[in-house]
């Protein structure tokens, strides 16, 4: 697993992390996020050890990751896919780091058949495509079949096709009880692959729960849609509930009715069974009766406002 015990990084009179603690445990894919500056990746570098930590400790299965004694077994990461030298081709890459962590030539196929490399094992890195060198970091970072797996925005530039593939291999690995530490500024795609979020804002840690968790704290809204709206936002204001129109809809539902007034309505405050109850109360014809719930990118912007 992955301790970060009150973590501090400054950098002169910046301080970048700011106390920060949390744990990333085996068997789930932690998805790590903040807005640009928030102290990601000077969180991800400190944690393996390429910057040193003004304060406070970030531990790796329980020690430092200099400490480790198999270093490339224990933990693989990517943090610039872009870090690699062009003139070589992807095999001799990856022979050169298996070469460096005594891991066997014959993983360095294995892995490149399992990113989708195989086929441009010997093509130049300097000609592949920024998804293609994606790949390759992934590849790397997977070469010592660690049990732990640190990954900062490996999702840029990949195809859908790619985005999927690598959402089903996260996934995979953390059901093999490994620790996966995810990056991403995709919230669709991070709400899709990740069990816990830790969030952070400015140095620091503003929430560490589960996404399901999360997501449950943001009221959902009713969107239903009638051709008597304005008539029916009256009902529902009277009711208890928030009314507003739907984006596209112009002005918000008007306080006074209007017969006939029709189009689309977001409530809060009232469920769908009661807004549909509502609505047949009041003699307003339903055309369209949704539950819409918050998605992960609004209960961040929410959470990190």
């Amino acid at each position: 697993m992955i301790q970060v015990i009150e973590l501090t990084k400054t950098y002169g009179a910046t301080r970048a992390v700011s106390h920060l603690t949390f744990d990333v445990v085996p068997g789930q894919v932690t998805g790590f996020l903040g807005h640009n500056g928030a102290g990601k990746s000077t969180t991800m570098r400190m944690v393996l050890g390429l910057h040193a930590p003004t304060s406070g400790t970030a531990l790796i299965n329980g020690v430092r990751r200099r400490d480790l004694r198999d270093p490339m077994r224990e933990v693989g990461a990517m943090l610039d896919a872009a870090e690699v030298q062009g003139g070589r081709s992807a095999l001799a890459h990856l022979q050169a780091l298996a070469y460096a962590g005594g891991i066997p030539r014959r993983r360095v196929v294995q892995v490149l058949e399992e990113v989708g490399l195989a086929g441009a094992a010997r093509r130049r890195i300097a000609g592949f495509s920024q998804g293609m060198r994606q790949r390759l970091g992934i590849a790397a970072a997977l070469l010592g079949d660690p049990g732990v797996l640190i990954l900062d925005e490996p999702v840029n530039g990949l195809d859908p096709d790619g985005i999927r593939w690598l959402r089903t291999l996260l996934r995979s690995l953390a059901a093999e009880g490994r620790t996966v530490l995810l990056s991403s500024h995709l919230m669709t795609e991070m709400s899709l692959t990740a069990d816990r979020l830790v969030i952070i804002g400015r140095g620091r840690l503003i929430e560490d729960t589960t996404t399901a968790a999360l997501l449950a704290r943001f009221q959902g809204e009713v969107l239903v849609r009638s051709p008597h709206a304005d008539h029916l936002a009256a009902a529902l204001e009277a009711a208890g509930a928030t009314v507003r129109r739907a984006p596209g809809e112009g002005t918000p539902a008007a306080s006074a009715p209007v017969p006939g007034a029709g189009g689309e309505l977001l409530v809060t405050g009232l469920s769908a069974a009661a807004t549909g109850d509502i609505a047949l109360a009041n003699g307003c014809a339903v055309h369209e009766l949704a539950t819409r719930r918050p998605s992960l990118e609004e209960a961040f912007m929410e959470t990190t406002r």
